[in-house]
Protein backbone atom coordinates (compact mmCIF):
# COMPACT_ATOMS: atom_id res chain seq x y z
CA UNK A 1 0.00 0.00 0.00
CA UNK A 2 1.55 3.44 -0.96
CA UNK A 3 1.69 5.46 1.68
CA UNK A 4 -0.52 8.27 2.72
CA UNK A 5 -0.04 11.92 4.05
CA UNK A 6 -2.09 14.63 5.39
CA UNK A 7 -1.45 18.42 5.37
CA UNK A 8 -3.55 21.13 6.25
CA UNK A 9 -4.13 23.95 4.44
CA UNK A 10 -3.05 26.91 6.47
CA UNK A 11 -3.08 27.17 10.59
CA UNK A 12 -4.00 24.22 12.64
CA UNK A 13 -6.98 23.89 13.83
CA UNK A 14 -8.36 21.12 16.06
CA UNK A 15 -11.60 21.11 13.75
CA UNK A 16 -9.18 20.97 10.45
CA UNK A 17 -6.92 18.02 12.35
CA UNK A 18 -9.93 15.92 13.50
CA UNK A 19 -10.26 14.16 9.91
CA UNK A 20 -7.12 12.98 9.72
CA UNK A 21 -7.40 11.52 12.89
CA UNK A 22 -10.87 9.74 12.09
CA UNK A 23 -8.77 8.28 9.25
CA UNK A 24 -5.47 7.22 10.98
CA UNK A 25 -8.09 5.23 13.63
CA UNK A 26 -10.54 3.72 11.44
CA UNK A 27 -7.22 2.72 8.63
CA UNK A 28 -5.80 1.04 12.30
CA UNK A 29 -2.22 2.61 11.67
CA UNK A 30 -0.39 6.17 12.26
CA UNK A 31 -0.85 8.23 9.17
CA UNK A 32 1.90 11.31 9.09
CA UNK A 33 0.12 15.03 9.44
CA UNK A 34 1.42 18.14 9.28
CA UNK A 35 0.55 21.78 8.55
CA UNK A 36 1.88 25.06 6.93
CA UNK A 37 2.51 27.83 8.90
CA UNK A 38 1.34 31.60 7.22
CA UNK A 39 5.07 32.45 7.39
CA UNK A 40 8.18 30.91 7.99
CA UNK A 41 10.46 30.52 10.79
CA UNK A 42 14.05 30.36 10.92
CA UNK A 43 13.77 29.14 15.00
CA UNK A 44 12.30 25.79 16.82
CA UNK A 45 11.44 23.56 14.32
CA UNK A 46 11.98 26.28 11.63
CA UNK A 47 10.41 26.57 8.05
CA UNK A 48 7.25 27.01 6.64
CA UNK A 49 5.51 22.99 7.29
CA UNK A 50 4.93 21.97 11.13
CA UNK A 51 5.06 18.12 11.87
CA UNK A 52 6.37 15.14 9.74
CA UNK A 53 8.06 15.87 6.60
CA UNK A 54 6.34 15.57 3.75
CA UNK A 55 6.94 12.56 1.89
CA UNK A 56 4.70 10.25 -0.72
CA UNK A 57 1.31 11.02 -1.96
CA UNK A 58 -0.37 13.76 0.39
CA UNK A 59 -4.18 14.32 0.67
CA UNK A 60 -4.91 18.28 1.22
CA UNK A 61 -7.63 18.87 3.64
CA UNK A 62 -8.99 22.59 4.19
CA UNK A 63 -12.48 23.80 5.26
CA UNK A 64 -12.99 25.74 2.00
CA UNK A 65 -12.14 26.42 -1.77
CA UNK A 66 -12.53 30.01 -2.51
CA UNK A 67 -10.17 30.94 -5.51
CA UNK A 68 -8.08 27.73 -4.81
CA UNK A 69 -4.78 30.09 -3.55
CA UNK A 70 -4.22 28.20 -0.43
CA UNK A 71 -4.80 24.92 -2.08
CA UNK A 72 -2.08 26.11 -4.73
CA UNK A 73 0.17 27.02 -2.29
CA UNK A 74 0.06 23.66 -0.60
CA UNK A 75 0.65 21.92 -3.75
CA UNK A 76 3.68 24.02 -4.55
CA UNK A 77 4.46 23.34 -0.76
CA UNK A 78 4.13 19.65 -1.37
CA UNK A 79 5.73 19.31 -5.57
CA UNK A 80 9.01 21.27 -3.50
CA UNK A 81 9.17 18.79 -0.48
CA UNK A 82 9.42 15.76 -3.37
CA UNK A 83 5.95 14.78 -2.09
CA UNK A 84 3.21 13.92 -4.49
CA UNK A 85 -0.49 15.53 -3.65
CA UNK A 86 -3.21 12.99 -4.43
CA UNK A 87 -6.47 14.84 -4.09
CA UNK A 88 -8.08 17.49 -1.85
CA UNK A 89 -11.04 17.51 0.44
CA UNK A 90 -13.06 20.28 1.56
CA UNK A 91 -15.62 20.51 3.97
CA UNK A 92 -17.77 23.28 2.00
CA UNK A 93 -17.84 23.90 -1.56
CA UNK A 94 -18.86 26.96 -2.17
CA UNK A 95 -19.30 26.89 -5.82
CA UNK A 96 -17.40 29.87 -6.72
CA UNK A 97 -15.98 30.97 -9.80
CA UNK A 98 -12.31 30.85 -10.43
CA UNK A 99 -10.07 33.09 -12.47
CA UNK A 100 -12.15 31.84 -15.81
CA UNK A 101 -15.76 30.38 -15.81
CA UNK A 102 -15.01 27.64 -14.64
CA UNK A 103 -15.46 26.90 -10.31
CA UNK A 104 -12.64 27.19 -8.35
CA UNK A 105 -12.29 23.58 -7.26
CA UNK A 106 -12.75 22.67 -11.65
CA UNK A 107 -10.13 24.73 -11.80
CA UNK A 108 -7.82 23.37 -8.72
CA UNK A 109 -9.02 20.09 -10.53
CA UNK A 110 -8.15 20.71 -14.24
CA UNK A 111 -5.01 22.49 -13.20
CA UNK A 112 -3.27 19.82 -11.34
CA UNK A 113 -5.40 17.08 -11.83
CA UNK A 114 -5.86 15.49 -8.59
CA UNK A 115 -9.47 15.05 -7.31
CA UNK A 116 -11.19 17.68 -5.06
CA UNK A 117 -13.96 16.11 -3.06
CA UNK A 118 -16.30 18.16 -1.04
CA UNK A 119 -18.58 17.02 1.86
CA UNK A 120 -21.20 19.66 1.23
CA UNK A 121 -21.80 22.17 -1.26
CA UNK A 122 -23.59 25.61 -1.82
CA UNK A 123 -26.57 23.56 -2.93
CA UNK A 124 -26.73 21.45 0.12
CA UNK A 125 -26.69 24.35 2.21
CA UNK A 126 -29.58 26.25 -0.15
CA UNK A 127 -31.63 23.02 0.49
CA UNK A 128 -30.82 22.84 4.11
CA UNK A 129 -31.73 26.27 4.05
CA UNK A 130 -35.35 25.88 2.54
CA UNK A 131 -36.27 22.81 4.73
CA UNK A 132 -35.70 24.24 8.26
CA UNK A 133 -38.09 27.20 8.50
CA UNK A 134 -35.78 28.87 11.51
CA UNK A 135 -32.61 29.08 8.60
CA UNK A 136 -34.78 29.79 5.58
CA UNK A 137 -34.30 33.67 6.29
CA UNK A 138 -30.96 33.43 5.63
CA UNK A 139 -31.19 31.59 2.04
CA UNK A 140 -32.16 35.27 -0.16
CA UNK A 141 -28.50 36.14 1.23
CA UNK A 142 -26.65 32.61 0.30
CA UNK A 143 -28.58 33.18 -3.00
CA UNK A 144 -27.44 36.73 -3.59
CA UNK A 145 -23.88 35.60 -2.74
CA UNK A 146 -24.31 33.05 -5.11
CA UNK A 147 -25.39 35.09 -7.73
CA UNK A 148 -22.75 37.46 -7.10
CA UNK A 149 -19.43 34.86 -6.79
CA UNK A 150 -20.99 31.37 -7.57
CA UNK A 151 -21.18 29.19 -11.05
CA UNK A 152 -24.80 27.75 -11.77
CA UNK A 153 -23.38 23.99 -11.12
CA UNK A 154 -19.56 23.42 -9.72
CA UNK A 155 -18.91 19.54 -11.78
Amino acid sequence: MTALHWIVCHNFTPRRFSPAVLASARAGRNLPFSYNRKEAKDHGEGGSIIGAPLEGRVLIIDDVISAGTSVRESVELIRAAGAVPCGVVIALDRMERGIGELSAVQEVEQDYGIPVVAVATLDDLMSFLGERPDFKAYQGAVAKYRQEFGVARAS
